[in-house]
C-alpha cells in the first residue's frame, strides 16, 4: 500500500490530467480527498506542499472559481479550512463528467453513422452492425452512469 505521500502524488498526477489542472492545484486536491472532513487550513496546504503563499493561494482560488473546493470558518478562528466541495463531490463529478463524455461520444458517432446510413451505404454495410454495437454500449454505460449518479444525488 503506497505511503499518503505517494497516494497524494499518484492521485495528483492522475487529477493534472483529467481536470487540467496546474501540478499544485492537483496535488491540493488530491490533499483534500484524502483528509477528514474538517479540511485543510492555508497553512496546512503550505506546510503539506512546501510551495509558497503566493502558489498556494493561486492554486486554491483555481479550485475554488472550478467549484471543486469550499471553505468555511469556526467560530473564534479567522484561519479558512479548505474542503471538498459537496455539490462537486469527487466521485459526483467523475459521474458527471463521464455521462457528459457519453453525451457527446453518442452524438458524433450517431451523426457519422446516420451519414454513412444515407450518403456510404457500402460503408454502413460494412460498418454499420459494429457502430449499431458501439452505440448500444454507450446507452447502457449512460444508463448505468446515471443510475450511479441518482444515487450520489441522494446523498447530497
Amino acid at each position: 500500500m503506497p505511503s499518503r505521500p505517494e497516494l497524494i502524488e499518484t492521485l495528483g498526477v492522475h487529477l493534472e490530467a483529467e481536470y487540467d489542472l496546474p501540478p499544485l492545484a492537483a496535488r491540493i486536491y488530491a490533499d483534500l480527498v484524502l483528509t477528514d472532513d474538517t479540511g485543510l487550513t492555508f497553512e496546512a496546504c503550505l506546510s503539506n506542499h512546501g510551495a509558497s503563499k503566493g502558489s498556494v493561494s493561486t492554486a486554491l482560488n483555481l479550485l475554488q472559481k472550478m467549484g471543486i473546493i469550499t471553505y468555511y470558518t469556526k467560530p473564534g478562528d479567522r484561519r479558512r479550512h479548505f474542503t471538498i466541495a459537496a455539490r462537486k463531490a469527487f466521485f459526483r463529478s467523475k459521474l458527471e463528467e463521464q455521462l457528459k463524455k457519453i453525451g457527446k461520444d453518442r452524438a458524433i458517432i450517431q451523426l457519422v453513422n446516420n451519414f454513412n446510413k444515407q450518403c456510404n451505404k457500402a460503408h454502413y454495410e460494412r460498418y454499420g452492425e459494429r457502430t449499431e454495437s458501439y452505440l448500444e454500449f454507450l446507452d447502457q454505460s449512460e444508463s448505468l452512469v446515471q443510475a450511479s449518479l441518482d444515487r450520489f444525488r441522494k446523498w447530497n
